[in-house]
């Protein structure tokens, strides 16, 4: 691991962590994106320079995704989606530099705890990995749909609109079971199916234009109080205070991160959803009322970058990619003519140990350097009138859709899902759950399709197996704790609403 201190190691990690900082920051530029346009560089390096750069890029980048949310309530990432309400809504009261604080610790926190699973017990939580099969993966898709139901805080039969309008959009393009091309409506931009990212930034980013511009002035669209206290308190110390009143919370939520993530292709998106919608159903609440707010985002956050590090689990002890991140990663490995599984930890045990230094550094250093960095941009930005950044915003999304991949189409399917967000704002559905069920949903139809063919439309085959049967049963409490959570909420409501 000594290999790691030296000058040119530490340069490519800063340099990683700086520009996954600021690609992340940029609606539709995620890390996985960061990461893949890094690779013809990774290819001209050593890999132990190029690894742990990729490491600072991943761990910085899924952070920056929360930049755009404070902002302009448009999240980075899919994880990010999962609490941009909440985020936005602590970063209008109290300040963005609290807001990102507590992404930034939590991030930090929840990555550590991950990197700690990952040196410890790489090889033991691989095997469980590899006892998933097709029927498990389907009821975590389940698991995470219906938490993501009854995560929201307004009508579970609207979530539920939401979430299936999400999972609709989903099926778009080639049937990845049969190979069959369906709702292309002619069109070879739409065999690809929607993307997911483009989605999201029509959904929240320029519906977020369209709501302001129709408003005539009834939204108070002025710039965010400036935050209290020195900036140093507000990213640093009050957060932290926070995780220390939430201890179990921040360990919860990295360990639901650190087993989502070593499962091979669920990633950090899952984790953060799952965590926060379990702290949502949870409804505890702080002696402040809005403690509740930082305590989702808290359970989020250091939940994605938990996802993140486990995520390398399956990918160096098996050779299967947990995310996007990891599958790009194992091309670095095949490049350099390095071979991932047991016996890497034998044969490349100096660049094994350089990878788990380079996460500590990444999530101990790093995220918090360049997390305060963008939290003070951040600060200068929001004191500009949001009327004034309209145009800014709006411009950012043409762009971060054009960008994912350089076709103008997406631009249109972009400004399509804005005026479609538009009119769900208006009857009240919740924007979040349908980029929960296009995330979901090619995980759940695939999985489906795979068990019933293989175990030859026996429906019975979902229930046979231990592991499947204790997800479907958390399935199940979740519905129970959900439906008490919600006929509680109704009648604490119906007096006020009587009155």
């Amino acid at each position: 691991m000594t290999e790691l201190f030296t000058w040119p190691a530490l340069l490519a990690l800063a340099a990683g962590g700086l520009y996954g900082a600021v690609f992340g920051s940029i609606p539709g530029l995620t890390a996985t994106l960061a990461v893949a346009l890094f690779i013809p560089i990774a290819f001209f390096l050593d890999p132990i320079l190029a690894l742990p750069a990729i490491i600072s890029i991943s761990a910085v980048a899924i952070y920056a995704g929360d930049v755009g949310s404070v902002i302009a309530k448009i999240p980075g990432t899919p994880a990010s989606a999962a609490y941009v309400e909440e985020l936005h809504k602590i970063a209008r009261l109290r300040g963005p530099s609290y807001g990102l604080g507590i992404s930034a610790m939590g991030s930090a926190v929840g990555g550590i705890i991950g990197t700690a699973l990952l040196i410890f017990s790489a090889t033991s939580l691989a095997a469980v990995a590899k006892n998933f099969s097709s029927f498990e993966y389907f009821w975590i898709a389940v698991l995470g749909l219906t938490a993501g139901i009854f995560a929201s805080s307004g009508s579970s039969l609207k979530a539920l609109v939401s979430l299936l309008i999400g999972v609709m959009f989903s099926t778009a393009g080639i049937d990845p079971t049969l190979g069959y091309a369906r709702f292309d409506f002619g069109n070879p931009n739409l065999l690809g199916g929607l993307n997911y990212i483009v989605a999201m930034i029509g959904l929240f980013g320029f519906s977020e234009v369209l709501q302001n511009v129709f408003a005539h002035g009834k939204i108070d669209t002025g710039s965010m109080p400036p935050s209290k206290g020195a900036p140093t308190r507000q990213f640093f110390v009050r957060p932290v205070l926070l995780m220390l009143r939430n201890k179990m919370l921040v360990l919860r939520s990295s360990l639901i991160g650190t087993f989502v993530g070593f499962l091979p292709g669920a990633g950090a998106d899952i984790g953060a959803w799952v965590a926060s919608s379990f702290e949502k159903l949870s409804g505890k609440r702080g002696d402040d009322d809005t403690e509740e707010d930082d305590r989702v985002v808290l359970a989020g956050t250091s939940s994605n970058n938990a996802a993140v590090a486990s995520a390398w689990i399956p990918a160096l002890s098996l050779g299967l990619p947990g995310d996007t991140v990891t599958a790009i990663v194992l091309g670095v490995f095949m490049m350099k003519g390095i071979t991932p599984g047991p016996m890497l930890f034998e044969q490349q045990a100096t660049l094994v140990w350089s990878l788990f230094g380079a996460f500590l550094i990444a999530n101990i250093v790093l995220l918090p350097l360049f997390g305060f960095i963008t939290a003070r941009i951040a600060t200068f930005v929001v004191r500009i009138p949001f009327n004034l950044l309209l145009g800014v915003i709006a411009g950012l999304c043409v762009v971060g859709a054009y960008a994912i991949n350089n076709n103008p189409f997406d631009v249109a399917v972009m400004v399509a899902m804005g005026v479609f967000a538009f009119l769900l704002r208006i009857g009240g559905f919740p924007l979040a759950q349908v980029v929960l069920g296009m995330v979901l949903g090619p995980i759940l139809e695939q999985n489906f399709m795979v068990s019933a063919i293989k175990s030859r439309w026996d429906l019975m085959a979902f229930f046979d197996r231990p592991i499947a049967i204790g997800l479907m049963i958390g399935t199940l409490v979740v519905i129970v704790i959900g439906v008490r959570i919600k006929a509680r909420a109704s009648r604490a409501n119906a007096p006020s609403q009587d009155a």
